[in-house]
């Protein structure tokens, strides 16, 4: 067996280096900085723009490459969002894009890069079937299928509970997944299934699905919805005087839940890839600066988009500065460091990491215990 040498090991990594010191990487970003999607997408740019700044000034290592992340605005407008993925596709500069925002969006944009043999990473996109989209689309977000039922299993353990009911969007590829997936386990889990209520996005009366769900006395309610519906139905569910438990999907996961839904989401309980209150030092050192920089705290969606800034930088650093090199990169990763912790893919190009639960308490998250 050949025995490769330090000495050896240490020109290959110099040789990767030399591949990508002093060229230009110019990363597509598709995020909802505006619309009603904007909770999410505004700290997915702030989080892109501090990776920016720390690729200059080397606290991101990138080998000497000039990399940079150029967020585009697709305004929670889907055919936005298909006018972007067409714009990096055809360019002949991007080497691969992360985003968009929205699972519902990345139905429509993933395959446009599937055909152009474009990767993709999307960072908030949690819907079921969104990496068999094709063999170029991974992402570093847990989807539904990995948080929701340790979401389950935690409140069940807990709460002891015997019935619920379901609300949840019936028009968004995302939504419907939280339904789906809550249904399947919470019946696995012995759970009697009182009411299911539907709703569209942009509804903005919940009370007359709210009030036949308390006719059923239900222990727990599971929301899928997106922030603006879910801050109404946390909200309204208050004002009903519905003392049922709350526990939803990922479209809760932003720290503004408090301030908008008030007092009434204190207590809902929610399964996320990431917790800024985790204590490892680099998630101590991303959130300080990430406030420092913003006036507020991170939230999952910013974590998760500087993680994936984080892993591109990895790939350059390593040499990777086409879309087949950034496609091969991702499939042979196996452990890279980021602000969610170690990450690598699986199989399907999900990223191998494990949920966190989460409560829901005045300005933010607590751990659920």
């Amino acid at each position: 067996m050949n025995r490769i040498t330090a000495s050896a090991l240490a020109l290959i990594a110099v040789v990767a280096l030399a591949g990508a010191a002093g060229k230009s990487v110019h990363v597509g970003v598709i995020a909802d900085v505006t619309g009603g999607a904007a909770v999410y997408g505004t700290p997915q740019k702030n989080a892109y723009d501090l990776a920016n700044e720390d690729v200059k000034s080397g606290k991101i290592d990138v080998g000497g490459a000039n990399l940079v992340f150029d967020v585009q605005d697709a305004a929670t407008d889907g055919a936005q969002v298909v006018n972007l993925m067409q714009k990096f596709s055809t360019d002949g500069a991007t080497p691969i894009v992360l985003g968009p925002t929205l699972s519902g969006e990345a139905f429509r944009a993933f395959p446009i890069a599937k055909n152009a043999n474009l990767p993709v990473m999307g960072t908030s996109t949690t819907a079921e079937g969104v990496t068999a989209i094709g063999p170029s689309v991974f992402r570093d977000s847990l989807a539904e299928s990995q948080v929701i039922p340790t979401t389950v299993k935690r409140t069940h353990d807990k709460w002891h509970y015997k019935t619920a009911a379901i609300i949840f969007g019936d028009d968004n590829a995302f939504t419907k997944t939280d339904g789906d997936i809550f249904a399947r386990e919470l019946k696995a889990a012995g759970v009697d299934l009182v009411d299911t209520e539907t709703f569209h996005i942009k509804d903005t009366d919940f009370q007359p699905a709210l009030t036949r769900i308390e006719s059923k006395h239900p222990d727990v309610i599971a929301i899928g919805a997106l922030f603006p519906e879910a801050t109404k139905i946390i909200q309204q569910a208050g004002k009903l005087g519905i003392k049922a438990r709350m526990m939803g999907g990922n479209g809760l996961n932003s720290p503004e839940m408090y301030a908008v839904a008030g007092p009434a989401a204190q207590g809902t309980v929610v399964g996320a890839a990431w917790f800024s209150g985790a204590k490892y030092p680099s998630n101590l050192d991303f959130v300080k600066r990430y406030t420092a920089k913003y006036g507020k705290g991170p939230d999952q969606f910013a974590a998760q988009s500087y993680a994936a800034a984080q892993i591109i930088a990895t790939l350059v650093k390593g040499g990777a500065t086409t879309k087949d090199e950034m496609a091969a990169g991702l499939r042979s990763a196996r452990v890279i460091q980021t602000v969610l912790g170690p990450i690598g893919f699986d199989q399907n190009r999900d990223v191998k990491s494990s949920p966190v639960i989460l409560s829901i308490v005045k300005d933010g998250f607590a751990y659920f215990h």
